[in-house]
């Protein structure tokens, strides 16, 4: 339901809406007429701009009452008041991975966080053939820093059941993952559209292959019951902006419970569809690297945050300290399993995200690379068969590593 209060705020609504707030007119410097504002709107769902002051800038985000792109598919407005509480809920762990919350107008649905004015969008980057060799590193970190201390693993439990609660609530956001990525692409859909028809015979293989539909399904209940910690939700390179030795994640409104391999997962996927579609070998060279630069530091990052909760007495309600603290290598072994299942998750995730980016409704423009529409239909037809093949056989492909193999030999 759109509140009484609720517009859709123009150029000029936004300049009046920023004075209108001391610390946010401050930051910018001047007066409103002194203030550029550019429109920024770069992904499906919400309005965004960039203003930029004498003294500073500001970026501003504002739901709107339906999907950006496509104005007959109406949407509630609570995906920025997500957003807003998944930032308050995070930044604390990850500092400067994130952007910092200025201002939140829950009549409005309007957010205003700091500009990253200057950045890149990591997708559009890497499409261009630019090279970020810090930027998964500290996408591993993020991962870990946001995920281990909203968990039952950092907190006891009451605590970690208010902290995730209002993100259990999500429900649009939260079917829009369920459908788009989890189940659309396995069934006739109007919404799925692929390169046709070069990859027809592709798909129908993919969709008429037990093992994946059964595969597929296990993967949504993984994704509907595991509520390990919180989860961006939407972590793609197209959520991630990055700047000469900077990174930051944006775009949290997808915010959930979940598992965190879900996370982990889309972005790997993400790399691995921008391994097969960049046209250079150090470009893909470079795309191998940044999956093992990910992975490595999620691990590292994790494993260091949750020894060090043991050994200060201070972990959660699931696998309490009392347990383990003069047992170093039972906790170990047991964060071993741990982890073992979480890289499961994250090759079976980043398999669902290849699916759905190349067979469903909203595809990536890493292959726009690609200007030969052979080339580029023999490129995504072998990352969906890898795709198809991490899904069919998962003991097959145990790890990042392994999985990282696979693709290097497939790509070549």
């Amino acid at each position: 339901m759109i509140r009484p209060a609720y517009r859709t705020l123009d150029p000029a609504g936004i300049r009046a809406f920023l004075a209108a707030q001391p610390a946010l007119a401050e930051r910018l410097g001047g007066s409103r007429a002194d203030w550029r504002v550019r429109e920024v709107s770069d992904g499906n769902l919400n309005n965004v701009f960039l203003i930029d002051g004498p003294a500073g800038g500001v970026c501003f985000k504002q739901s709107l009452p339906h999907v950006r792109v496509d104005p007959d598919w109406k949407m509630p407005l609570d995906r920025t008041a997500f957003e807003a509480a998944y930032l308050r809920a995070v930044r604390p762990h990850v500092s400067d991975l994130t952007t910092e919350l200025l201002h939140f107008d829950p009549d409005l649905f309007a957010l205003v966080v700091e500009s990253l004015d200057g950045h890149v969008v990591l997708r559009h980057g890497l499409m261009q053939g630019g090279d970020w060799p810090e930027a998964a590193a500290a996408i591993g970190r993020f991962v870990a820093r946001a995920t281990f201390p909203t968990s039952p693993l950092a907190l006891p439990f009451e605590q970690a059941s208010a902290l995730l609660a209002p993100f259990a609530r999500n429900h649009t956001l939260t079917r829009i993952t369920v459908d788009l990525v989890l189940t659309d692409p396995y069934h006739a859909h109007p919404r799925n559209h692929w390169l046709s028809p070069e990859l027809d015979a592709t798909v129908a293989d993919l969709r008429a292959d037990p093992a994946v539909r059964r595969r597929a399904g296990q993967m949504q209940a993984r994704f509907l019951t595991c509520r390990q910690a919180l989860l961006h939700g939407d972590l793609h390179t197209g959520s991630i902006m990055v700047a000469a030795h900077d990174t930051r994640v944006i775009d949290g409104e997808f915010a959930l419970p979940g598992p965190i391999g879900f996370d982990c997962g889309l972005f790997v996927g993400n790399l691995l569809m921008h391994l097969f579609a960049t046209p250079t070998p150090e470009g893909r060279t470079r795309a191998l690297r940044d999956i093992a630069q990910f992975w490595t530091h999620f691990r590292r990052d994790f494993i260091t945050l949750w020894t060090d909760a043991i050994t200060r007495g201070r972990s959660g309600d699931a696998y309490a300290a009392p347990l383990f603290r003069d047992d170093p290598a039972s906790l170990r072994q047991v964060q071993d399993q741990f982890l073992a299942d979480i890289e499961a998750d994250t090759i079976a995730f980043a398999a669902l995200e290849i699916i759905r980016r190349l067979t469903g409704y909203a595809h990536v423009a890493d292959f726009d690379a690609l200007p030969d529409r052979t080339v580029r239909a023999a490129r995504q037809q072998a990352v969906l068969r890898l795709a198809r093949d991490l899904l069919a056989d998962p003991t097959h492909i145990p790890t990042i590593a392994a999985l990282s193999a696979l693709a290097a030999a497939r790509v070549a």
